[in-house]
């Protein structure tokens, strides 16, 4: 009875690794969507298209362009949280925001 119920865990762990395997080839490869493609592989993983979707997108590699892309959105992102947060921090001096940015290029 214990026999069984072993093997019975065992199977059920093995048929486990193969349904996710899209998603743990995409996370050990890296790729910047484990996410998305997590959700899709557990969501329609269950139809052999999806999970041969699922598959393809993590052993695709993302195009130069769109990483480019990417790296590009980040960094004005994080440049626009930036400036945001200059600003919100003069407005909390109540300072006006030209005195601020004469301010900050006084030298010291």
């Amino acid at each position: 009875m214990v026999a069984k119920t072993l093997v019975q865990a065992l199977l059920a762990v093995v048929a486990m690794v193969v349904y996710f395997t899209p998603s743990i080839v995409a996370d050990r490869r890296g790729r910047r969507n484990v996410l998305p493609l997590a959700l899709m592989n557990a969501l329609l993983g269950w139809t052999i298209v999806g999970w041969l979707s699922a598959l393809y997108w993590a052993l695709h590699r993302d195009s130069p362009k769109k990483v480019d892309r990417i790296v590009r959105m980040q960094t004005r992102m994080k440049a626009h949280a930036t400036a945001d947060a200059i600003v919100a921090r003069a407005l909390a001096r109540h300072v006006p925001p030209a005195k601020a940015i004469r301010i900050t290029r006084e030298p010291y």
